[in-house]
This record gives C-alpha cells, structure tokens and sequence, in this order.
C-alpha cells in the first residue's frame, strides 16, 4: 500500500514510517514544514507538506494514497496551536481530505482516557477528534495510546531530567496515579498491522504496556536506571497548580502543565493484556529500556527542571 503519514517526523511519526518501511509499504511522510525530512528520509518514502489547520492543503497529499495513519496531536497549547484547533479540526480536515481521496484505510492515535469531558480539554480534544474521524465516513480504526515512551520522548526524559538534578525528586498528589508505558517502536508496530487488519475496521482498541505502574514506580525506575537514591516529595495538587500555571506563562517547555496535573485524576491504563491479544506480542517494560535517559548530562537535568529541553534529547 502507498500510506500517509502525517506528523511523520515526530517523535512517534519516525518509528511509524520505519515499521511501514520495513513491512514493505511505500510511505508518504507529510510535515507541516521543511527542515527535518532526515529523520524519515529513505528508500519507499517520499516527502509531503500540509498543516492540519489548512484543509486544502490535503488535497495534494492524498493523491494516490491507499491508507492514512493520522498522528498529528498536541498534548500542550502554544503558539497559536490550541487542542480543538489540533486535535479536533485537525482530525476532521485530515479525514475529509481522506475520504475525498477514496482512502480506503486511516488509522487515528488517540489516547486512553479520550472523553467528553470539559474538564479535561486535552482528553475531550481527542474525544472530539475520534467522533470527527468517525462522522466523515472513511473506513477507520481508533488506536488509544497509554503513556509512550522512548528516546526523545518528553514524559520520561522531563521526569529523568528532575530526578537526576535533585536529590528530591517532585511528586504530584499520593504518587499513586496510574500509567501503563509502552515503548514508541511497540506502538509503531501496532499501528502498522492495524492498517492491514481488515477485522479491526470501525473499531477503538487501546495499548498500553505489559505492566501498569504508579506515578513513584515510574521514578524508582527512573533512579535505578541511574543507580541513584532519590527521596520522593508529595506536594498535594493545588499546592502545585498556581507555580505550574506561572511557569506555563514564562517558560517555553515547563516541566508540567495544569491540563497534566488534572489529567493525573484519570487512570491512564489500558487492559494489561491489550497489545498481546489484539497484536499477538508482548510490549517491552519500562525497566531496562531507557537507558536512553543516560545521555542526560547535569546541565540537561538543570535546563530541563527549568523549562529548556535540550534539543539533542528532543528535538520536535
């Protein structure tokens, strides 16, 4: 099949164009702007250009494509880039481009925890995206992601960057929110093979990984990684969100944001099993596959308590 792949050069959309590569697929990466073609550049991919914004700015990408995988999402606002103006319109200009097209296959990441829900903008933006794929009548599937990790991920290496830096490391709440991490190539897999699983038309199916650990268990791996001791500091959540919401309004990339905190109210799991049964793999842990947070130096772990993430740890 010849697959479009929108936000291809981010930090999911490269390990998605690699896995339809390597399946055989002939790959259309779509960018919103020039500049980072080299981390998809190769043999079976060609490059495009289209905003989520601009709806007629699809019609050229969608030409002579077979399937869809829509990755385009943001998990914080910026720069003009709201979640209905991302997540919400965004899916529904991707989706109307693609049925014009006669695409017979799109597959949509989402996340685990979409809702309709006001009180959770990012998760009712995803919700909202779902039901704007599902109203344009192109044959789709819904992919719910849990939280994705991997080199140049931004959760794990925001959180690396505060326990490497501080002997205490900052937790919100009890410590005790639920995540399920799953690797991005894991999730590249699945995504690939959702495309060529006729059976998972019209269906919502979420991933997470093989094992669903709390909020203190994602930074005791992070510290054994290290091979560090770091005491944990629970500071209650509304202590938290007057410092958040300041560094939100003066820092480029605050290490956290008051959407994240709230979102810590929602489980963010899916059934322990998921990938196993549904793709018939097991999905690495976290433990022993992040050695990536290595390459963190001190002054990375200062830049990053202090909203800067270095670009050579991500660098979209």
């Amino acid at each position: 099949m010849r697959v479009l792949v929108t936000g291809a050069t981010g930090f999911v959309g490269r390990h998605v164009v690699k896995a339809l590569v390597e399946r055989g697929h002939a790959v259309r990466a779509a960018g919103r702007s020039r500049g980072r073609e080299g981390v998809v550049a190769g043999v079976n991919v060609e490059l495009a250009y289209a905003d989520v914004s601009d709806a007629s700015s699809w019609q050229a990408a969608m030409q002579g494509v077979d399937a869809v995988v829509h990755l385009v999402a943001i998990i914080r606002e910026r720069r003009g880039m709201t979640f209905d103006g991302v997540n919400r319109q965004g899916a529904a200009n991707v989706a109307a481009a693609a049925k014009a097209a006669g695409v017979k296959a799109f597959v949509h990441l989402s996340a685990v925890g979409a809702q309709d829900n006001p009180s959770y903008p990012y998760l009712r933006s995803k919700w909202q995206g779902e039901q704007a794929l599902a109203q344009s009548g192109v044959a789709h599937t819904i992919l719910r992601s849990s939280l994705v990790f991997g080199p140049g991920d931004e959760f794990i290496n925001t959180l690396a960057g505060l326990v490497k830096g501080f002997p205490v490391a900052p937790v919100p709440g009890n410590g005790q929110a639920r995540f399920q991490p799953i690797h991005v190539e894991d999730v590249a897999r699945c995504l690939a093979e959702t495309l060529e699983r006729h059976d998972l038309r019209g269906k919502t199916v979420e991933i997470g990984g093989p094992e669903q650990l709390t909020y203190d268990q994602i930074v005791e791996a992070i510290a054994r990684t290290y091979g560090l001791e770091r005491w944990k500091a629970h500071v209650p959540v509304p202590l938290l969100r007057l410092p958040v919401w300041l560094m939100e309004r003066v820092l480029d990339s605050p290490p956290a944001t008051t959407q994240q905190l709230a979102m810590l109210d929602v489980e963010n799991v899916a059934a322990i099993d998921a990938v196993s049964q549904v793709f018939g793999f097991q999905p690495r842990p976290l433990q022993g596959n992040i050695d990536y947070i290595k390459d963190i130096s001190f002054t990375d772990a200062y830049r990053i308590a202090f909203g800067f993430m270095p670009k050579r740890i991500r660098d979209h």
